[in-house]
């Protein structure tokens, strides 16, 4: 990139900023989906021990409240988190990537001194 001028230098930095920052602000949100699902799976896991020793030999009750929970059974939540750890690695290493890239076009630019 040796060849561009500077301000068109600057401007693919801060395009590749803002890139970088939506990047960023993905692996949050994914990052908190997990968490979300992590804690949900706790919950039901934890409704259930505690209403396995109660329920009559029926599994209406837990039936009942996965639904108000979630439309998704224990089974479709793990695997959508595990899902989620994939695409998560995925983007930390593409965020890494971007992130390496600007620096090095932020090092192209003369120090302002």
């Amino acid at each position: 990139m040796t060849h561009l001028s500077q301000p068109l230098l600057k401007k693919v930095i801060l395009a590749k900023e803002a890139h970088r920052e939506y990047q960023c602000l993905s692996l949050l949100a994914t990052a908190w989906k997990i968490e979300e699902l992590k804690r949900q799976l706790s919950l039901m896991e934890g409704f259930e021990k505690e209403k396995k020793e109660s329920l009559d030999g029926t599994s209406q009750d837990l039936e009942l409240f996965e639904s108000l929970l979630s439309l998704d059974t224990s089974a479709e939540v793990h695997a959508e988190r595990k899902q989620l750890l994939c695409i998560y690695d995925d983007d930390i290493l593409k965020f890494s990537a971007i992130d390496d890239h600007l620096n090095h076009l932020v090092h192209q630019l003369p120090s302002e001194d």
